[in-house]
């Protein structure tokens, strides 16, 4: 140590003589039990939950018998029931128990040293003492000064949520100090702080903050994201490295240690403690914080913040010295190598939203390189995969590597920018924002993964149900925009979820909506299930020849509001699916078979042999020709009209096709027309004979006589009352 040094460290030391030799110490002689500055209560969901239900000797409804039970309590040895009276908060409740009774028994032994009182807080008031009318909250039951240090032990009033509970206890700041004076003054150990840190670096600057590990950590990382390296030196403590170099060497360490830290994960400084004196931990140091834990090889590594007490700055808090001495060792495992150390220094200073530049070059080369990295792994990836689905029985593989061909190089290079992400060790925002930039390329890889899967299985379906099941195939556009517009809402609502959107409840809060909307939009709503309706019942493919209502024609598409009629004249009708599918629908083109049904009608002068060879000869037509449904036919001598014998054929053509139906019809048609001829008579045709009326003769007479005379009235004549014959005259 230099001259220098050694004059320094002299001055630094006298106000801890000065304060050791002249100031007594300030006992509870005097009952102090004075209130301090107004405070608010402390409010926690629950009083010191890691420790349980408190024992029926502590009492600390009010600040004199919490202080009373806590001696009592604690001079029997009972540490673990007067851990009760200590604000234990700032413990992680798995930890209170253990750590509950080591505190209130350092703190019996400080108190036990500085001849505490038992007298010394004498509210007995549940509300404690007050100022100017109001509660003070918060009780001083002893301040002392001794061995450099300065103290006081405080009682604030706590209340807890569940169950609800008010008490007294030990604030957090007391037990947060007691380690430390339990360590000075107890054990005798002289606080760090009476040599100076850090020398080399020069006069300390005033934004440097490190009067907690909380303040320390984020001054620590605020510094190298502003890549003010020589600031950030002042936060570790080089105290092992020689004066001359602690600027150069603490720049150096700095800059490795927040590459390191990038790397193997950001420390978030909420999560460590605000308290002066830290807070107590397992296995760790009363003097020392772990911010870190980072894996070397196989090897956890702790990174500790070490405190120092320093006469003229207080309380500080550093980078240790054992974790400085494992920051090359750290690097070396998690750092980027020759380029983290010699990078511009103007890459690092440089910061746009919360990243530095090389961080932002690094993201802009690694996104080029992942698409053309995921394009390439893709394709590859497909080939593997169509080889492997080439050697199975299985057509489902098939299907998906088809699928996957194009929509797998979102789902690489979300992957490729996932890990690109970690290696570059941006902060814990930036990678929240690169997490869900991850995932929405995932979730669109995904979805055009379903909307490809969609028209794959479609085309598969469609190739393998040409001709097993044409209804089916009908509704296999409907059904494909139905599938994907499903993939599509639910990537939507995936999406949304992602982005910190609550789904769930954006879809309560638009019900009332919805049913406004319903309200509003029923006839597209009815369309709409209309469209559900007809693709579950199929009572027609595309392709069919249909009638709907008033419409016929071929069907040409089914949409999901509408359906479109091709008709015989050519033109397009639109038809609602709301009214097909709540009206009559009759589909030609589901027919088996076709009926045929023409009424032969014959002359009256055809005798019955003619009829019965007609029947006769019309029966063995319908029988011996090939495409006549077997089995069911039928011609039968049906009526006798009123100007024909009717003559009714029935019987079904064994074809579907209109067009090959008309022409079995014409077949049959002229083979009827041929033995009509055959048999000598012939077809009949509505005929009517107007006779003129002559003197004498009623019209109607003249008219029956002339109809009995042309053989049109078959039936018997009937005697006239006047002896007369019907059809007479007087010339006859």
């Amino acid at each position: 140590m230099n001259v220098r040094h050694r004059v320094v460290a002299s001055v630094r030391r006298v106000p801890f003589v000065v304060a050791a030799v002249v100031a007594a110490p300030l006992t509870a002689a005097v009952a102090i039990s004075l209130a301090g500055v107004r405070t608010d209560v402390a409010r926690y969901d629950a009083i010191n939950a890691g420790l349980g239900a408190p024992a029926a000797g502590v009492s600390r409804s009010s600040p004199a018998t919490a202080w009373r039970s806590y001696l009592a309590l604690a001079s029997a040895g009972k540490y673990e029931q007067a851990a009760h009276l200590l604000d234990l908060s700032a413990t992680p409740p798995v930890l209170q128990r253990m750590a509950g009774a080591e505190t209130a028994e350092k703190l019996w032994r400080v108190l036990k040293l500085l001849k505490a009182r038992e007298d010394a807080v004498t509210t007995e008031d549940e509300a404690g003492p007050t100022i100017e009318g109001e509660p003070a909250n918060d009780v001083v039951a002893l301040r002392f000064e001794r061995g450099g240090i300065r103290g006081e032990v405080r009682l604030r009033h706590t209340v807890g949520a569940r169950p609800y509970e008010l008490a007294w206890l030990f604030s957090r700041e007391t037990v947060a100090s007691v380690p430390f004076w339990h360590r000075v003054l107890v054990k005798g150990e002289a606080p760090r702080g009476a040599e100076p840190v850090d020398v080399g670096l020069g006069t300390i600057p005033p934004e440097v903050s490190r009067t907690t590990p909380r303040e320390a950590m984020a001054g620590f990382l605020a510094a190298c994201q502003e890549g003010r390296f020589d600031l950030a030196a002042f936060y570790l403590d080089l105290g092992a490295i020689r004066q001359e170099r602690q600027r150069e060497e603490g720049m150096r360490l700095a800059r490795r240690l927040m590459l390191a830290l990038q790397r193997t994960g950001w420390v978030d400084p909420e999560k460590l403690s605000n308290e002066p004196l830290g807070r107590p931990e397992t296995g760790v140091p009363e003097n020392e914080q772990l911010f870190a834990v980072v894996r070397v090889g196989r090897q956890p590594m702790e990174l500790l913040l070490a405190h120092r007490s320093d006469a003229e700055l207080g309380h500080v808090w550093m980078v240790s010295q054992g974790t400085v001495s494992l920051i090359d060792r750290l690097y070396d495992a998690h750092g980027y190598g020759w380029l983290g150390d010699h990078a511009p220094l103007a890459l690092f200073a440089l910061r746009i939203a919360g990243l530095q530049l090389w961080q932002w070059l690094g993201i802009l080369v690694g996104l080029v390189a992942s698409w053309f990295v995921s394009r390439v792994l893709g394709r590859w990836a497909v080939r593997l995969f169509r080889r492997i689905a080439r050697r199975t029985a299985a057509g489902w593989d098939d299907i998906v590597t088809r699928a996957l061909d194009g929509p797998i190089a979102f789902l690489l290079a979300a992957g490729i920018l996932a890990l690109l992400a970690r290696w570059l060790g941006v902060t814990p925002d930036a990678w929240t924002v690169a997490r869900y930039i991850c995932k929405l390329l995932a979730l669109v890889g995904v979805g055009w993964f379903l909307v490809r899967l969609v028209d794959v299985v479609a085309t598969r379906v469609r190739d393998s149900s040409l001709e097993k099941s044409p209804v089916g195939l009908g509704f296999l556009p409907m059904t494909v925009r139905v599938a994907k517009a499903v993939a599509v809402v639910l990537i939507g609502l995936a999406a949304l979820d992602v982005i910190g959107i609550n789904v769930v409840a954006g879809l309560g809060a638009l019900g009332i909506g919805a049913a406004a909307l319903a309200f509003a939009a029923q006839k597209t709503l009815e369309n709409l299930f209309g469209t559900l309706s007809i693709a579950s019942d199929r009572p027609f493919e595309v392709g069919d020849y249909v009638s709907v209502g008033q419409d016929s024609g071929t069907v040409e598409d089914v949409g999901f509001r509408s359906t479109r009629i091709r008709t015989l004249g050519r033109t397009l009708v639109t038809v609602p699916n709301g009214l097909v599918a709540s009206g009559r629908v009759e589909n030609f083109s589901a027919r088996d078979r076709i009926m045929y049904n023409p009424l032969l009608r014959l002359a009256y002068a055809t005798t019955g042999e003619q009829l019965r060879a007609v029947i006769d000869e019309v029966g063995r037509l319908l029988h011996g020709h090939p495409k006549v449904f077997q089995g069911e036919q039928r011609v039968r001598f049906a009526a006798f009209g009123e100007y024909a014998l009717h003559i009714e054929v029935w019987c079904w053509v064994a074809t579907k096709d209109f067009l090959e139906y008309t022409e079995v019809v014409e077949q049959l048609n002229l083979g009827i027309a041929e033995i009509v001829e055959r048999s000598g008579t012939s077809f009949a045709f509505p005929t009517r004979v107007l006779v003129m009326p002559k003197d004498g003769v009623a019209g109607h007479e003249l008219e029956a006589r002339g109809a009995r005379a042309d053989g049109a009235v078959a039936s018997p004549e009937v005697p006239d009352t006047g002896g007369t014959t019907p059809g007479s005259s007087d010339g006859a």
